[in-house]
């Protein structure tokens, strides 16, 4: 009796042990998790959005309720199409960094089709400056002539010298905004010429050669690495393919990898050595010029 007792005691005292536990999980840990998770995703999203919106890019609220779901998408679709835990971490890392990517992506495309509008824009000051405008009427004439994303940059150099911020000063921010060589060079210039008292005109025909010359060269690099860039971008996929065409035309084959802990620590190898081989093949196939 008295051990019947005393086993009655201790199975009671676990259950309690064990409710404390998970009433403590629940009520504390659990609440404070998702709201450290809701704080990252809210300043990801304000990172995201302002990158965007420095674009001229704004979205709406139902995309940004749809980025910020894009981790447990990313996990959810990887975990049915593997039904693995390993497969799911992936997928909540690779949709954690899909707003990242689509950022960088959107303003790489911006900053190239700047670049490509740049030649046209300052033979348009040049023969505006020519026919007597001032630098800034010249500049509302690109603004009213040329298509964004160069004209919404421009304009915004009118806006804020309209507020009241330097000519000088609105250039700047936006040689910040546009990282390019060109702009820079544009910028340089213009801020050097305004200083010494030199001709615009012929600084922007100067200008307008010498980016002209850049851009036919940056082109004709493109085509001749052509090639190499499409093996390097075939290369880096083809593993990534080849296990999973594998993986469901003979899940055996796997199997020990899912199990095992060295098979494990050979796949966390191989994922950290294929982004490091597709790091180093776009650092080895990117020219600067």
């Amino acid at each position: 009796m008295h051990i019947i007792n005393m086993d009655l005691i201790i199975s009671l005292l676990v259950f309690l042990a064990v409710f404390l536990l998970s009433k403590f999980f629940v009520d504390i840990i659990v609440p404070d998790l998702i709201n450290r998770y809701n704080q990252s995703q809210q300043k990801r999203l304000a990172k995201v959005t302002g990158n965007l919106e420095d674009s001229f890019i704004f979205l709406e609220k139902n995309k940004l309720a749809f980025l910020s779901l894009t981790p447990l998408l990313g996990a959810g679709f990887f975990f049915l199409l593997f039904r693995n835990v390993f497969w799911l971490m992936i997928g909540f890392l690779l949709g954690f960094t899909v707003p990242t990517v689509m950022t960088k992506m959107i303003k790489a495309g911006r900053i190239k089709a700047f670049e490509g509008q740049l030649v046209d824009s300052l033979m348009i000051l040049s023969s505006s400056l020519k026919g007597g405008l001032s630098l800034i009427q010249a500049i509302e004439a690109l603004c009213e002539e040329m298509p964004p994303p160069i004209s919404q940059e421009f304009n915004l150099v009118l806006k804020e010298n309209k507020w009241g911020v330097s000519l000088e000063e609105s250039l700047r921010k936006l040689r910040q905004r546009i990282p390019l060589d060109s702009v820079n060079l544009l910028v340089s210039s213009v801020l050097v010429a305004r200083e010494t008292g030199g001709e615009l005109t012929r600084v922007f025909s100067r200008l307008t050669d010498t980016i002209r010359d850049n851009l036919k060269l940056k082109e004709k690099v493109a085509t001749l690495t052509l090639q190499g860039r499409l093996q390097g971008i075939i290369m880096s996929i083809l593993p990534i393919v080849f296990v999973i065409f594998i993986n469901k035309q003979q899940p055996d084959h796997f199997t020990v990898m899912w199990e095992s802990d060295m098979g494990k620590k050979l796949l966390v190898a191989a994922v950290v050595l294929q982004i490091l081989g597709m790091a180093l093949i776009k650092k080895i196939s990117t020219f600067k010029i």
